[in-house]
This record gives structure tokens, sequence and C-alpha cells, in this order.
């Protein structure tokens, strides 16, 4: 990977993340360790932020794994799947929005429920200029969820879910300028062959639960973001994987400055709730998809009134594995000049 003095200097801040808790031995095993049931994702991560154009689906470690996006407008609503909604259904927003991500519920299946740790990656990215000064930058943020041992599973995580209240739950929301209403995220989650990251991620968290802990990269440049991908892939080296997507070009507006390219593909990106599960896991996904909605980050059946919350959670869809977001999109606040296209 070419860099130059620029951009090494801008990716400092990605390498000082990790240098108070690095283990040059801890570091070598996580690289050797190779367990028959996992796979090789360091080369995923080391390409992960490279031009995702035209990598499609053979990229992905696991392409039965692929990361699929439901959305919501709001608890208690039908599902839509989010690749399907029209752009129409934004709304008009001139210049950059502002996207505010906080995750809400992690569930495994029957099928992923497991005594290891699993990180749940989640990244933004900006794709033009910003104000035609900055360049594009990215933000993610790496949780580290701990399963209950009694329990061999994750525990309903209200702990961490969604709080009205920025007060409250100012550790848990992340956000994101996207100029011109126009960027990317991605959703991976992934069970390393090796806990020494989990130990890093645990001392630098934001936001430290019974079962969760929150490494959150400040927003740095694409080069920087990149420089820490190629570190964390080797740091999971081989890892199990429970869902893996590329980067997914999503748009906030339904009005593009009429300078600027629409992106392939994009996915609609708007307030409310998104649901992310891995493609193998559709068919009982969609049997089932009339009948779900979502109640405080977990999916139930809309006529499901027994019990408590994680009773209801567990009798839906059993066998799916799903994260929330809960996602709010505005205008943004700061007046700002047109992005255009730029090369990085």
């Amino acid at each position: 990977m070419d860099m130059n003095r620029r951009d090494l200097l801008t990716s400092a801040g990605a390498f000082a993340l990790l240098a108070h808790a690095a283990d040059p031995r801890a570091f070598a095993q996580a690289v050797s360790n190779s367990p028959s049931h996992a796979v090789d994702v360091s080369d995923y991560w080391t390409r992960f932020y490279d031009d995702t154009a035209g990598r499609g689906a053979d990229a992905l470690p696991d392409k039965k794994r692929k990361t699929v996006y439901v959305h919501t407008p709001n608890a208690g609503q039908p599902l839509v799947y989010a690749d399907t909604l029209p752009t129409t259904v934004l709304p008009v927003i001139k210049g950059d929005a502002v996207a505010k991500l906080a995750i809400s519920q992690y569930r495994p299946g029957h099928g992923d429920v497991s005594t290891d740790v699993s990180h749940l990656r989640i990244d933004a990215s900006q794709t033009f200029d910003f104000m035609n000064i900055i360049a594009p930058v990215s933000w993610a943020v790496i949780a580290s969820i701990t399963p209950d041992p009694q329990l061999s599973k994750i525990p309903p995580i209200d702990q961490f879910g969604f709080n009205t209240q920025p007060s409250t739950d100012g550790a848990n929301i992340k956000q994101i300028t996207l100029p011109s209403g126009v960027g990317k995220l991605s959703v991976n989650v992934t069970r390393p062959a090796n806990p020494e990251f989990t130990k890093i991620v645990k001392s630098s968290s934001q936001a430290v639960t019974a079962v969760l802990s929150m490494l959150v990269l400040p927003a740095i440049s694409v080069p920087a973001i990149r420089v820490f991908s190629v570190l964390f892939g080797k740091w999971q080296s081989h890892a199990s994987v429970v869902m893996n997507g590329s980067l997914q070009p999503v748009i906030a507006t339904s009005e593009l400055a009429p300078d600027l390219p629409m992106p392939q593909d994009p996915m609609p990106f708007k307030t409310g709730y998104y649901v992310m599960f891995p493609k193998a896991h559709q068919d009982e996904l969609d049997s089932e998809f009339k009948n779900l909605t979502i109640k405080n980050g977990f999916m139930v059946h809309k006529d499901d009134n027994d019990g408590d919350l994680a009773s209801q959670a567990t009798r839906a869809v059993p066998g799916v594995t799903y994260a929330t977001l809960r996602v709010y999109v505005d205008p943004a606040a700061t007046p700002s000049c047109p992005a255009k296209p730029t090369t990085t």
C-alpha cells in the first residue's frame, strides 16, 4: 500500500488507538491461529476500504453470509427490504445530511449461539469532499459482544439499547456528515479465532457493560481507515463469519445536486430502524416477514403480547441472526458548499 507523508500522518489516530495495547507476541499468535471452522478474513479487511466497484460478492469471505438490510420507519410498523425503497420516500435535503446511528440490539439465531466473543463492526464513510475543503473521512465502531456464560448466548441487551435521551446515551450514538446526502455503510459480525483483540477493545472502550464494550474510531481520513482495516484484519486473521458486507452506497436525499452523479444502486438511508441479517437466513425471515415488527430493537410477531420482550423475541424467527440500528437523518445545520467527486 503506497502512502505519502501526509497520508501517514493522518493515519496516526488509527494507530494510536491500538499502540498502547499492542502485544507483538499476541499479534503473531492472532495471525498464526487457523482453526478448521474459521475462514481467512485478513485479505477481506485488507481490501475493505479499497474501491468496492466491481468487487461483487466474490470479495466476501462467505457469500451466504452477505449482509442484507431491512427498514422500518418506527416500532410497530411493517418491515421493508431497504433496497426496494424508492428514493422518492426520502426527504429533499439540499446540501449535506447528518446521520446519527446507535446500536440497538444484537440477537444471534440458534445456529449462531456461541460462548465465543463476537465483534460487530459498523463502518460509515463519506463519498465526497466536505465543503470542498475536507477530504472524505470515515467512522467505525467495533463492539465486542460477550455472551452470558450461564446462558451461553447473548441476553437481551437493553442496557445498551437506544435511549432517546442524548445526555444518557451519548456514548452509544454516533454521528457522521454525509456531503450532499451521499455516503457508504457496512455492517460485519465475526467471531475471531484469537481473543487478544477483545482485550484492546475493552481497554479502549467508550461504553462498558456486562455484555458490550465499544472501540470508537473518530472521523479519520480514508487512507487512515484503510491502514486500520489492514491491522484489524491481521488481528482477526482467521475468524468465523456471522455476517459480512462490503461498503454499501447510501443516499439520504430524494434530490441530488444536478452536478453530482447518482451512486450505483444506492440504498435509501432514512430515519428509522435498520435490521441487518445474513443472506443465509433470508428464507426463514421471508416466511414470517409480513407478521413481524420491531419492538425495542427486537423483531417480534405483531400479535404476540405474551410474556416479556425477551420471550417474544425468542419466538420470532428463532434461526435468524440479526443486529438493529436506530438511525436519525437530518439536514446538516452548518451551511455547506456543493460537494464534488474526489478520488481516493
